[in-house]
């Protein structure tokens, strides 16, 4: 296939093309042309000379009906090929104002693109990007949709995509500051583990770039090491979740489900909902797909979502063969569910897609209320407006993989390819394998505890049954310390031929394991320190290990050290089995509400028509996250509160720390983490660093501070499809940050973005409570981000603009003082600049000061000051700040 492009005929394509977009008719055209005027206007402070933006072209523009603001999305072109990653956005106001305008537009473009006619094919293209992602080679492809390379075109799956596959030639820029011609190819393999979106060189077929729509929150790090010998067993369902059968009495277009805000089984009921479809986002149902009053489907399937099982992993639906639960005539979704069975029976299956059914369709209606619709790229199958493009409800997918030989457990995913091309949830079955641990002596301890073994250390199945006495190893020191197992024992003797017990941390698992076999040990339990933790299978390196190891819970390990050291013997059996638990991800409701949030801030991000969530500091998992906190609020939460991520679906209680380093929660004691840990490596789970979901891990810590801070200002507003309320108020100015933030975004771009949608939607009313927010976690005013595309650059900084600091407005809202209560030590941070250092006092309510010290302000905003209380009477005293702003005051409480 020849293809030729000349500017003329390209410029000539692109308007016909931005005029073929659903949505951007002639009559819209105004805001394009105004984009692009925008933009050349600011051609120097931007960088640009007048040809860089000459051929740039809209790939998406819509305006928002709940501000009016105009958001318009465009491509830089070099003789009509897109640039791969040059993009901008350019917001207007009603009046046609400028209120934002982003550039990563390129300069000098034209020098750096050479004319060249590419040596491949489309049909080559797609021949060479299969082979480079290791997939079989496609089969009698044919067009679908026809169009010069430029504009792009789409073939059939040609035998090895899910979707049809998508092909257009790029421009990509390459480390030594020149433009490759390429070949664009997405393709969606057949197992749908990726949805993989490539560059392969235009002439030669090599794979230079590719990215993934799909985001995938693969836990397998809380998989834990499994013997071959198993013993399955139902996972047990805390008391708010009991057996039940279906509901006797019907009950039309309902549900049976834990609906909106229980967040799984452990948090409370299941609820018999009718109705629940909102009536503005789903105007005709959630069985709906041709607009018009009657529902199209009876089973789990409408204008939102099509939910049902992908035990076998075919990711196609088929009748009769997959499970979509029919609700009848009168869509009545009420199906049993049994607690008691485990979660790869079939006995909940109906109830686990219903469940999603639910999910997906709830999280839709309250995201379009706030402005996730369906002009800005929405999972709809059709589009009542007419606006955007349809056809691409979400796909559901239940119980994944769990029924293959080799069945996949402990992950969710969710793969967004742009407006108008289907998405897909894969939602998975958990399990937990722990190691067969039972205390036999003494009798006041005697049973099974949770233990699980070490990755690394000599499976005990291969060691054979092991029995011993346990010995707890010491350093021979009476400190805190002593018993943490990192140097030589100084109880060797005694620890030798027995079971040795250390504590974990300050050194690694490797170390605790060879000072323990060194001993003469043969086996090591290392006890966690974390009581929010459930053991897990530590990690370390096997060279020279000959003894097995494992882990046992903080709790658990306290009573076994209270009983060694008054003296009282303790033995344990190790069988090497191990008993496997399951539970079904589709029941967990913040994972399900996760998932979606990847869907969400993917098209909100640089427009409908762009995927741009690539770079190293993008914050996805932190939207998903804050998604997952803020469906599953309940009216009397307090920010405080820690609130884990995925605690039902990894065993853990309510309370447990879930998925993530720490709970998220507004209390520093909890959740303690700021900017400052990005690129650390300091926020590991269990061991292992996953950085996409660190680095989110910090954006939700900040987005949650915000909203509570917000609930606190506005109060809570339980009608989550409402605009008032400070928890309303948090979502819509989220969701609107992404749509004005750049693409590829850091998070001084998230936090700019935030306060933006403020001043547009309310008027800066809520600039210094976001301001503080940000401030307090390490993203304040003199932040700044670095390259979006580094972990390791940005600067971090807890100051506010001098304005929200001025004397005049101080208030103690500005000091924070924990823990308060305190016992034996208390520590002061603030966000108020100070000129000169800061007095910190603190003063009896008698007017005695008990501690002065003095500080400099930067290292007051960033590591706080600790002031010793442990000889202090318990009372009320008084924190007061004294700055080169004004002084602050707080009472605190110390109590013993």
């Amino acid at each position: 296939m020849k293809l030729t492009s000349t500017p003329s005929a390209a410029r000539a394509l692109a308007l016909a093309a931005l005029l073929a977009i659903p949505g951007l008719a002639a009559a819209q055209s105004a805001p394009a042309t105004q984009a692009l005027s925008a933009l050349k206007s600011r051609q120097a402070s931007l960088g640009l000379a007048a040809e860089d933006l000459a051929d740039a072209a809209v790939t998406s523009q819509y305006t928002d009906s709940h501000n009016g603001i105009t958001h318009v999305y465009l491509r830089q072109r070099v003789r009509g090929i897109e640039v791969y990653g040059a993009v901008a956005d350019v917001h207007f106001g009603q009046g046609g104002k400028v209120a934002s305008l982003h550039s990563s537009f390129r300069s000098n473009v034209t020098a750096q693109a050479r004319p060249a006619a590419p040596g491949l094919s489309p049909e080559q293209a797609v021949a060479a990007a299969a082979r480079a992602l290791n997939m079989p080679a496609p089969r009698s492809l044919a067009i679908r949709k026809a169009g010069s390379g430029a504009e792009g075109m789409e073939f059939n799956d040609g035998g090895i995509s899910l979707e049809n596959i998508p092909v257009k030639l790029m421009y990509l820029p390459m480390p030594d500051g020149s433009l490759r011609l390429v070949w664009d190819v997405t393709l969606a393999p057949t197992n749908a583990e990726h949805y993989w979106n490539a560059r392969v060189d235009a002439s030669t077929g090599a794979l230079l770039d590719k990215s993934d729509y799909t985001v995938s929150d693969n836990f397998s790090l809380l998989n834990l090491t499994r013997p071959v010998t198993q013993a399955s067993v139902a996972a047990a369902t805390p008391a708010p979740a009991p057996t039940t059968t279906a509901n006797r009495t019907a009950v039309p277009n309902s549900y049976n489900v834990w609906p909106i805000t229980i967040e799984s089984p452990s948090h409370g009921a299941r609820k018999l909902v009718s109705n629940p479809a909102d009536a503005f986002a789903s105007p005709f149902g959630w069985h709906d797909t041709d607009g018009k009053a009657g529902a199209e489907y009876t089973i789990t399937r409408g204008n939102n979502v099509h939910a049902y099982d992908d035990r076998n992993d075919v990711n196609t639906y088929t009748a009769g063969v997959n499970v979509s639960p029919d609700g009848g005539a009168n869509l009545e979704f009420d199906f049993p569910f049994d607690a008691s069975k485990p979660a790869p029976a079939l006995a909940n299956l109906n109830t686990a897609v219903v469940n999603l059914f639910y999910w997906n369709n709830i999280m839709h209606d309250i995201m379009l209320r706030k402005g996730f619709d369906e002009v800005s790229g929405n999972f709809q199958t059709t589009n009542y407006t007419g606006q955007g493009r349809g056809g691409d409800y979400v796909q559901a997918e239940a119980q994944d993989k769990s029924g293959l030989a080799a069945p996949t457990y402990n992950n969710a995913n969710f793969s967004t390819p742009g407006d108008g091309t289907r998405p897909r949830m894969q939602m998975y079955l958990w399990d937990q394998s722990l190691a067969d641990a039972i205390i036999t002596e003494p009798a006041s301890l005697a049973g099974s505890i949770d233990a699980t073994e070490g990755a690394f250390t000599v499976p005990v199945k291969k060691a054979g049954p092991i029995s011993g006495s346990l010995v707890l190893a010491s350093d021979g020191t009476t400190t805190a310390t002593a018993t943490l197992g990192c140097t030589p024992y100084a109880n060797a003797a005694a620890v030798k031929g027995n079971i040795a017990v250390v504590d974990r941390g300050s050194c690694t698992f490797l170390v605790k394991v060879q000072q323990a076999q060194a001993a003469g040990a043969k086996m090591v339990i290392i006890v966690n320190n974390n009581p929010d933790q459930a053991p897990f299978g530590f990690v370390g390196d096997t060279t020279g290990i000959r003894i097995p190891g494992v882990m046992i819970g903080t709790n658990d390990g306290a009573r076994i050290k209270q009983a060694l050291a008054a003296g009282t013997p303790v033995k344990m059996t190790f069988s090497g089995n191990t008993v496997v638990s399951y539970r079904d991800g589709d029941f967990d409701n913040g994972i399900i509400a996760h998932e979606y949030g990847h869907g969400i801030s993917t098209r909100l991000t640089g427009g409908p028509a762009t995927s741009c969530l690539n770079s190293q500091e993008q914050m996805g998992e932190g939207w998903s996250d804050f998604f997952a906190l803020w469906m599953t609020t309940k009216p009397g939460d307090i920010g405080a509160t820690g609130r884990g991520i995925g605690t039902y679906a990894s065993f853990q209680n309510t309370d447990g720390i879930g998925i993530r380093p720490t709970r998220y929660s507004t209390d520093f004691k909890i959740n303690p983490t700021t900017y400052a840990v990005i690129g650390t490596g300091n926020y590991a789970v269990n061991g292992t660093t996953v950085p996409v979901h660190a680095v989110g891990y910090v954006w939700c810590t900040a987005l949650w501070d915000m909203n509570w801070a917000l609930i606190e200002a506005e109060g809570y507003n339980a009608d989550l499809r409402g605009s008032t309320g400070g928890n309303n108020v948090a979502l819509q100015l989220v969701l609107d940050g992404c749509k004005l933030q750049p693409c590829a975004p850091g998070f001084i771009d998230g936090r700019n973005a935030i306060l933006k949608a403020d001043s547009i939607n309310y008027k800066g009313a809520h600039a210094g409570i976001i301001w503080r927010a940000f401030a307090r976690r390490g993203m304040g005013f003199s932040a700044s981000q670095g390259s979006s595309g580094s972990l390791t650059d940005q600067k971090v900084a807890f100051d506010v603009p001098a304005i929200l600091s001025s004397a005049k407005q101080l208030n103690e809202k500005m000091m924070e003082v924990y823990p308060n209560p305190a016992t034996n030590q208390i520590t002061v941070r603030t966000q108020v600049s100070s000129a000169a250092p800061v007095r910190v006092e603190l003063v009896s309510l008698l007017g005695q000061r008990v501690s002065v010290q003095i500080i400099a302000a930067a290292r007051l905003q960033q590591e706080g000051l600790t002031i010793n209380t442990s000889a202090l009477a318990g009372g009320v005293y008084v924190v007061r700040l004294t700055t080169s702003e004004g002084s602050i005051t707080k009472k605190v409480v110390v109590q013993h």
